[in-house]
């Protein structure tokens, strides 16, 4: 909540007024300012609270995390890269270094950051799915199959899997295997307006003109903005 945030980092505020050497004071508005938004005053919470005490992983996960919501991804990397150094088996920060590759398009750096990241907890249907949208950038589709098909098996409802392994099947040339997963995906979300476009599509590919131009009209109806 908004006002909780705001009475949060007047509390830390106080904190650090008593004493300039609140390592956990600073860490904590700098959370606070991050949920609110304000990325910079995050950063440079933090950063203080690393000044002040360079041992904490967490503290560099936290920047790290600012970092890449201002899209400063190196930045981003080389905290994450610290808190690993501090934290080696950390999953999830392993899945955020990755996450910060793959925007960078250094998307072999993101694959190994994810497998690691997999390897430390192999049930964490989103981390297979990023490992798979970095496949299919590589075009490496059967690769991103396999992950995606994963995903959907620890969160079979996650209707973004399906429609990123039907986008993966119809790049492949499998028009019917995209057909199927794009609809499973509007089972699950019927305001999806991607999975309309895609199979549209894939309709558009098999000669089914109807009901693609059906599908694209739907789309449309749902928001989805048309790329010239």
């Amino acid at each position: 909540m908004p006002g909780d945030y705001a009475k949060a980092i007047s509390e830390f505020s106080g904190a650090i007024y008593l004493n300039r050497k609140d390592t956990g004071a600073y860490t904590g508005r700098g959370a606070a300012y991050y949920h609110q938004g304000d990325y910079d005053k995050a950063i440079a919470d933090f950063t203080r609270a690393i000044e002040l005490d360079p041992t904490v992983a967490g503290v560099y996960l936290n920047r790290g995390d600012a970092h890449y919501q201002k899209k400063h991804y190196g930045q981003a990397i080389a905290d994450f890269t610290r808190a690993l150094e501090l934290d080696p088996r950390a999953a999830g920060t392993y899945l955020n270094r990755g996450s910060a590759h793959y925007q960078k398009k250094d998307y072999g750096q993101a694959i190994a950051d994810f497998t690691r990241a997999i390897e430390l907890d192999p049930q964490a249907a989103g981390t297979y799915l990023n490992r798979g949208l970095a496949y299919a950038e590589k075009e490496d589709f059967d690769k991103a199959i396999a992950d995606y098909t994963t995903a959907n098996s620890l969160n079979p409802g996650d209707a973004g899997a399906y429609n990123d392994r039907g986008r993966a099947y119809f790049l492949k040339g499998d028009y019917d295997k995209a057909i199927a997963d794009c609809t499973k995906a509007m089972d699950l979300d019927p305001k999806f307006a991607v999975a309309y476009r895609n199979r549209g599509n894939a309709y558009n590919k098999k000669g089914a003109y109807d009901k693609a131009d059906a599908d694209f009209k739907k789309a449309q109806e749902l928001g989805y903005k048309w790329v010239p």
